[in-house]
């Protein structure tokens, strides 16, 4: 079962000819980049703006229990943190996503998620570099052949006991338009199992806006 949170939303689409280069990946499609190594907003001044919206999807991954029983063992329970925040210094978005309040009793590990609805959009990829050591960033991202689907690797697994740093696409769009199409992640833990959710709101709704300070994009959590 899952459980969400929305706060605020955007709509329309317009795309903008501003497209920065800069000490992050841009990510073709059908490409993909094993280089994925952190930035800041020190590295990057694009990356500080204000938040669109957060959005929370609760999740739990199950696995069928061998036997006659038909019972189910629950192998990795977190939330999914979606973040849109709009450039100050372009006026453009970036989507955010990040792996929190894990289950540590469980003994799943995710090896990697897949995000859609990046179709004809330039994404420009990296993940946050200011949480701690104890939190896990991707270290290979890669895009679907038709440029819809971005695929973002832990490669060595994040562990049930393990938050993920915020990982992002960079996007060429000063609004997107939510009532085309719900983005959606599917989670992968490392045996196989899969979950997909929502990372955006089905109706667009009135923007709710929050300045971010100049040391980064805050590492929001809200606990269940």
């Amino acid at each position: 079962m899952n459980h969400h949170g929305t706060f605020g939303a955007i709509a329309l689409i317009a795309c903008s000819s501003i497209a920065l280069a800069g000490p992050v990946v841009d990510l073709q499609p059908g490409e993909f980049s094993n280089s994925l190594s952190g930035i800041t907003n020190s590295d990057l001044s694009e990356l500080r703006g204000t938040i669109e919206f957060d959005h929370y999807e609760t999740f739990t991954i199950d696995s069928p229990s061998e036997g006659d029983t038909g019972s189910v063992g629950m192998l990795y329970e977190a939330t999914l943190f979606s973040r849109v925040v709009r450039s100050n210094d372009t006026g453009n978005l970036t989507f955010n996503f990040r792996i929190i309040d894990p289950n540590a009793e469980h003994t799943g590990q995710i090896s990697h998620i897949e995000i859609n609805g990046f179709d004809g959009l330039q994404t420009r990829v990296e993940y946050r570099d200011e949480a701690g050591d104890d939190y896990v960033g991707p270290s290979i991202a890669a895009r679907s052949l038709d440029g819809d689907k971005l695929t973002f690797d832990f490669n060595t697994s994040l562990a049930s006991d393990q938050s993920s740093k915020f990982f992002f696409a960079m996007l060429d769009v000063s609004d997107y338009d939510f009532e085309g199409i719900v983005p959606q992640a599917t989670v992968y833990l490392q045996s196989g199992e899969q979950i997909t959710v929502d990372i955006a709101p089905n109706v667009p709704a009135p923007g709710a806006f929050a300045l971010l300070g100049t040391a980064g994009l805050c590492f929001a959590r809200r606990r269940r």
